[in-house]
């Protein structure tokens, strides 16, 4: 896949991130503890994390970022042929241990992505163009709010301040016209940092949106005592003429990652 480039392996050192292989190999076992049975039969290999159900995640090149920065691109059915549609999100180990990169990925975009294909909201919330917590005009799967920071209060704290001030539905006309995915679109909102210096950033299919980011920066959101970050992540569909839910992969509605987890 043209997306997924081997990287030559290097001796590891500390403070640098892991090889491709062992980050999904986190990954896979998050995905196990968040919902048992979703991984059976997947394996590891290349670079690559896959399931015989179909659905995929791969550790892309990094673009942007440090050392503990990766980039991860879903694949809900690689079946869907030649052009697998996927989506990208990228997760930061903010302690130095991948491990809460990997969680904090598989509670935002990987939730979004089991929903994706199971579509019962086990995952994530489901929100139709005419949605209070919608985007106009799209349909919407949202994952809830990960946070990370120095304090167990002050992340539910900023959870919830992050989710009420419902950011996606306030500033949908800064970034609508920038989805141009006939399948999906992926969006991430991050907010973090410490006291005085935080950072509010909307990413649209795995880049920074300078307008939508201004925009979320002027809601003015409040910020926590001690360092603190959350993030959630949202799939935009196209709304099928005649309205109702969009059908992804075409034609299903309900796909095999339902398997074994009832």
């Amino acid at each position: 896949m043209p997306w997924i480039r081997r990287r030559a392996r290097q001796a590891k050192s500390a403070g640098e991130r892991l090889p491709d292989l062992e980050f999904l190999a986190l990954v896979r076992a998050s995905l196990e503890e968040y919902a048992p049975g979703v991984t059976r039969g997947a394996v590891l290999r290349g670079n690559s994390l896959s399931s015989p159900s179909g659905w995929a995640v791969g550790v892309a090149p990094p673009h942007h970022g440090g050392g503990h920065h990766y980039d991860l691109v879903a694949m809900p059915d690689v079946g869907v042929q030649p052009d697998v549609p996927c989506f990208m999100d990228c997760v930061v180990a903010m302690s130095g241990d991948p491990r809460q990169a990997a969680n904090a990925w598989v509670r935002t975009a990987g939730a979004c992505m089991l929903e994706l294909l199971d579509r019962r909201e086990g995952f994530a919330d489901h929100a139709g163009p005419e949605h209070e917590r919608g985007v106009p005009g799209w349909y919407s799967i949202i994952s809830g709010a990960a946070g990370f920071g120095f304090d167990a209060d002050e992340n539910r704290r900023m959870q919830t301040a992050v989710l009420d001030a419902n950011v996606l539905h306030r500033i949908a006309d800064t970034f609508t016209a920038d989805l141009e995915s006939p399948f999906f679109n992926g969006a991430k909102i991050f907010y973090g940092g410490r006291p005085g210096a935080m950072q509010a950033e909307i990413r649209i299919n795995g880049e920074r949106h300078e307008t939508a980011s201004a925009a979320m920066t002027a809601l003015d959101l409040p910020e926590p005592k001690v360092f603190t970050t959350v993030r959630y992540f949202a799939l935009l569909l196209p709304v099928p003429d005649g309205g109702g839910e969009p059908s992804y992969p075409p034609g299903r509605l309900n796909g095999p990652v339902t398997e074994g987890l009832d």
